[in-house]
């Protein structure tokens, strides 16, 4: 469940292709619709040629009773004719009074190196292949290629391979309904997508409720102005009765190409 939200609330990203653009949004979880579970903030900087996306999650309320989650993470690499190229992943993750912190860069000629610390003990059967790897990008950047292709094309379609230093999966968009939507400081047409996770490589037999996960939702902001559509509401499918990560703050900061300064932000 952890990895599952932890790659989903990720989704929340701000980009442009064509374009500097800059996202500064609020994301609030909760279970059965009314029960918090945690906050995400994401600060995404992105521009023609480079983008760079921060996030945090924080758990709160009914998540804190089984597993209290600190989670911040960056990641970073160039823009290359609209398509997305990672270069660097950062995560450093408490959980349950642990901690891991992964370290993953992608080499000029696609090679992943990976430090994790603590390492893990076991890497799942079958774990992920060199070349698995090479044709995945981090989460937070298979994501932020959900939101670029879905604010080029406004429709909801394709795979991303995505690896996150030890678990390896695919995420699937599909579907496809436009509906307005007023809410969390967004007024503006959605683009509502089925969105599938279907895990590949790095599972243990004690990861089965990562591996048979149903599919779930995600609606796609679809600004007027931007080529980049990002996630205002994520529906994932629980056992215990399902998750809605949903918008709280939408605010975009105004980018002067020329001048590099960024003197508004729209509530």
């Amino acid at each position: 469940m952890r990895a599952l939200l932890l790659a989903l609330l990720m989704s929340c990203l701000g980009a442009s292709p064509a374009a500097a653009d800059r996202f500064s949004l609020t994301y609030e979880g909760y279970a059965l619709g009314v029960i918090g579970i945690g906050e995400v903030t994401l600060d995404a900087d992105i521009g023609a040629e480079t983008y760079q996306v921060d996030a945090t999650l924080r758990s709160s309320g009914l998540m804190n009773w089984f597993e209290r989650t600190n989670i911040i993470a960056s990641a970073g690499g160039r823009m290359h004719n609209g398509a997305v190229r990672w270069e660097r992943y950062d995560l450093d993750h408490h959980y349950a009074k642990k901690r891991r912190v992964v370290v993953m860069r992608a080499a000029e000629d696609g090679a992943i190196s990976a430090e994790i610390t603590p390492n893990y003990r076991l890497w799942g059967e079958p774990p992920a292949s060199e070349e698995q790897r090479r044709r995945s990008r981090d989460p937070l950047s298979s994501l932020m290629a959900m939101a670029v292709d879905v604010g080029q094309t406004r429709r909801c379609a394709g795979a991303y391979p995505t690896f996150d230093g030890r678990f390896h999966y695919l995420l699937e968009l599909s579907g496809g309904d436009v509906e307005h939507m007023n809410s969390g400081g967004y007024d503006g047409n959605v683009l509502q997508c089925t969105l599938g996770y279907i895990a590949l490589a790095g599972y243990e037999a004690s990861d089965r409720g990562r591996r048979r996960i149903p599919r779930g939702e995600v609606w796609f902001a679809l600004p007027p102005d931007s080529t980049f559509a990002p996630p205002v509401r994520i529906t994932t499918p629980l056992s215990a009765g399902g998750a809605v990560i949903r918008l709280a703050q939408w605010r975009r900061p105004v980018v002067n190409v020329a001048t590099d300064a960024a003197p508004a932000v729209s509530p």
